[in-house]
């Protein structure tokens, strides 16, 4: 239950002509809390705007304020009954509530996170981000809340017939959380050898934190499977550095575990003073950090 996803895509949250350049703006800067003012003074004039409404469970969203993101998110659900993105982002924001709070508020919660992840890829079948939030779902619940590999891969599947280098992604995060090593190199080998399918994660493509954000669960994964696999540490550390710098409460790895995936991918090329700040920036965040401890000690051993 510790972990699920709410990934912001491509197509479907392009906003309104209108507001594109003034909020677009707002989002890179990461000034969630005057896009909160702005968007209250347009909701006022036109509340049942859908996109104003999906735009302000953003806002709060990147803010961490789960509860207001799903205040917004749910009228967005309310008045766009057909639209997948509704349901999707109302159930991932209550996923968020359900990791974030008591046991018995997540067993309450968990069954209308799954419903809304479900409506979403009933309503669209080529809806890609819905599939990879229910394969988090099943891989990190724990069985007795429903949790299940095999749904999991069930959706990975899909996932795959919609786009091969996610579907490889995703089998490889399946078997990576079932303890199956070989399977998941196996498997994130394939995803990197897919990558020219990714286009739509290059940073270059989006110009907007609000169009960019989603983005970050891919951009680890790519860059984990470059230390996993031992390859492309280049191309990693591109994807790792993209995933920092756009780093926001949504993202689904924690800022030190990125760091610590930059310093891996340092130490792989021999860098030992970058991968040792690396590792410095993790433990500045996560002081305790053990994996990043061990690392640090490796780094020192093998710098000259």
């Amino acid at each position: 239950m510790k972990k699920f996803l709410l990934i912001l895509l491509c197509p479907y949250f392009l906003i309104g002509q209108n507001y594109t350049q003034e909020f677009d703006a707002l989002f890179e800067a990461k000034n969630y809390t005057q896009a909160v003012q702005k968007l209250e003074v347009y909701l006022s004039k036109t509340p049942q705007n859908l996109e104003l409404l999906e735009l302000m469970g953003d806002a709060y969203g990147f803010q961490s304020n789960w509860e207001k993101a799903a205040k917004y998110y749910k009228q967005f659900r309310d008045l766009d009954a057909k639209n997948a993105t509704s349901h999707y982002k109302y159930g991932g924001v209550l996923g968020k509530l359900a990791k974030e709070g008591s046991k018995l508020k997540a067993l309450g919660l968990i069954s209308k996170v799954k419903a809304s992840f479900l409506k979403a890829a009933e309503l669209d079948a080529t809806h890609k981000e819905v599939r990879w939030a229910m394969v988090e779902l099943y891989t990190q619940l724990p069985g007795f809340l429903g949790g299940s590999y095999v749904k999991a891969m069930d959706y990975a599947s899909e996932l795959e017939q919609l786009s091969k280098a996610q579907g490889y992604f995703a089998k490889a995060y399946v078997y990576q959380n079932s303890n199956q090593e070989e399977l998941t190199k196996t498997y994130y080998k394939k995803g990197l050898e897919s990558l020219k399918e990714l286009t739509c994660f290059e940073p270059k493509l989006s110009n907007s934190s609000h169009l960019k954000a989603h983005n970050n669960s891919i951009h680890f994964l790519v860059a984990f499977a470059c230390v996993l696999v031992n390859t492309k540490h280049s191309f990693g550390l591109r994807y790792i550095q993209f995933y920092i710098d756009e780093f926001s409460s949504k993202d689904q790895e924690p800022l030190e575990v990125a760091y610590l995936a930059q310093a891996q991918l340092f130490k792989l090329q021999n860098k030992f003073s970058e991968a040792l700040s690396s590792i410095e920036k993790a433990l500045l965040v996560q002081p305790n950090f053990e994996q990043a401890l061990e690392e640090k000690e490796i780094i020192l051993l093998l710098k000259p």
